[in-house]
């Protein structure tokens, strides 16, 4: 696609991001003030997702005194709304931390009145399963987290030893929105969708290794929370020509694209759709179906997404 069909007014389409890490959204300035005022030296450097797991896990380490979450909040709401993020399910580590970062950031995203932010529990498949029980526990009675997740490195690490957890929380109310596909195969998707209920998946790209998962998928209606430049960043794709989204968008697979962790990245919202309105060929109504695409993806209330359907509606008539 030629970037001149990109639509000048792109950003002001309304979006929802559903793959999106807290964490990982730090500006590169503020990391480097909270680096200097702890002393800490985090990787701005990596090849692969273990490489990344271990810089954003020294980030985590900046991140311990109040109104650091808070701060994260605020900046990532102002970044959404220049991307034309309307609502956004955001990835947060709930507990381990000397202070309640969960209540602050719950605290901080109130106060948005650009951008509607909800939160998921964001557990790591690498730790002690009772850490992650522990982590659910926090967020036992805060209304603003609708879903679970499991992120970390995939490979050696299956889903099925959480299934109870995720039980559990479904039974909470909270959805189930796992990590999968990314760097471990369509094994770990089927795992998520067997073991951990999965109503939606993050990543999710390796999919494609299993034409019968990507019919499963396209049928049941499980969208993928799809992420084309962690994908290329982190190595699970060699190049953006490479990336499955052609075939996930062509298979009827509901397919969002999301940041993931844009302060690593270097990325942001916008960038993300004309990398898919390239790869995808899109017009004006390909652009407003991914938006709608987004927005069908999240666990928002109908009438949050109802709003958002006819936002985006008037967007294509503009």
């Amino acid at each position: 696609m030629d970037d001149r069909r990109v639509p000048t007014d792109l950003a002001a389409l309304p979006k929802a991001e559903v793959h999106v890490h807290l964490e990982g959204s730090v500006r590169p300035a503020t990391l480097d003030e909270l680096c200097h005022r702890g002393r800490y030296v985090v990787p701005r450097t990596f090849h692969d997702l273990n490489g990344f797991i271990h810089a954003v896990s020294a980030a985590w380490t900046t991140m311990m005194q109040p109104g650091d979450y808070a701060r994260l909040v605020r900046e990532y709401c102002e970044d959404a709304a220049r991307a034309g993020i309307r609502y956004a399910e955001v990835e947060l580590v709930p507990g381990g931390r000397p202070y309640d970062c969960l209540g602050e950031a719950v605290e901080a995203a109130s106060r948005q009145r650009d951008v509607a932010v909800r939160f998921v529990a964001g557990l790591n498949r690498d730790l002690p399963l009772e850490l992650a029980w522990m982590m659910l526990e926090a967020t036992k009675g805060v209304p603003e987290v609708v879903a679970v997740g499991l992120g970390g490195a995939e490979d050696g690490f299956p889903p099925e030893p959480f299934a109870a957890l995720f039980a559990e929380a479904r039974r909470w109310g909270l959805h189930s929105a796992p990590h999968a596909g990314e760097d471990a195969g369509a094994v770990s998707v089927r795992g998520a969708l067997a073991a951990l209920g999965a109503e939606r998946i993050q990543h999710g790209v390796r999919a494609v290794e299993d034409p019968a998962l990507v019919a499963e998928l396209a049928a049941r209606g499980i969208p993928l929370a799809i992420c084309p430049t962690s994908n290329l960043r982190l190595g699970v794709v060699r190049s953006l020509d490479d990336h499955p989204l052609r075939d996930l968008w062509a298979s009827g697979v509901r397919v969002s694209v999301n940041t993931d962790d844009p302060g690593f990245f270097g990325c942001d919202l916008v960038g993300e759709y004309v990398i898919a309105g390239r790869l995808l060929g899109l017009d004006r109504a390909g652009y407003a179906r991914l938006a709608l695409n987004s927005v069908e993806s999240t666990f928002a209330p109908e009438e949050v997404k109802a709003d958002l359907r006819r936002a985006i509606a008037d967007w294509l008539d503009g």
